[in-house]
């Protein structure tokens, strides 16, 4: 072999092993289970990242029926699983629609990992004024009632 031929045979061989390490492979989805037992989630409280998924198995003997935001199960009897993914940041809330008492909460961060901005905290926008008539004031100009000039004539003597 040349010199040259295995020169390019040695550049070949490294551009096939270092281009797909250094190439930027996408985040992969991952998988999270959740456990319902002693009329339960296990966790209450999970978080995942957008894109990622929740699978909840069923370890009681009772029946669960899980309903969330976006998002509901058939009744899961003993052993059954039911499974979500959580496209988009956010919190959601779900609850066992038999046992009631029954909350969890899916935390989704953003595909990074990063917590999404939120708006908790900040401050409310002033109301609107209002464009009716106070009940505590007269009508006047503000209502579209004109005002009638101040009188101009002497007062009475002796001020009666």
């Amino acid at each position: 072999m040349t010199r040259q031929l295995r020169a390019t045979a040695v550049a070949t061989a490294a551009m096939a092993i270092l281009v797909p390490t250094l190439m930027s492979h996408p985040a992969r989805a991952d998988e999270h289970t959740d456990e319902i037992k002693g009329l339960a989630f296990n966790p209450d409280q999970i978080t995942v990242r957008a894109g990622d998924s929740v699978t909840w198995v069923n370890h009681d003997s009772d029946r669960h029926h899980l309903q969330g935001d976006g998002f509901e199960s058939n009744d899961l009897p003993n052993n059954a699983t039911f499974t979500v993914e959580f496209p988009s940041p956010g919190e959601i809330i779900y609850h066992c629609t038999i046992h009631t008492y029954m909350e969890g909460k899916v935390v989704v961060l953003n595909p990074d990992g990063s917590t999404p901005p939120s708006t908790v905290g900040e401050p409310e926008a002033p109301p609107a004024p209002s464009t009716t008539t106070s009940s505590t004031r007269p009508p006047g100009p503000l209502d579209g009632v004109p005002v009638e000039p101040p009188s101009t004539s002497p007062a009475p003597p002796g001020g009666h």
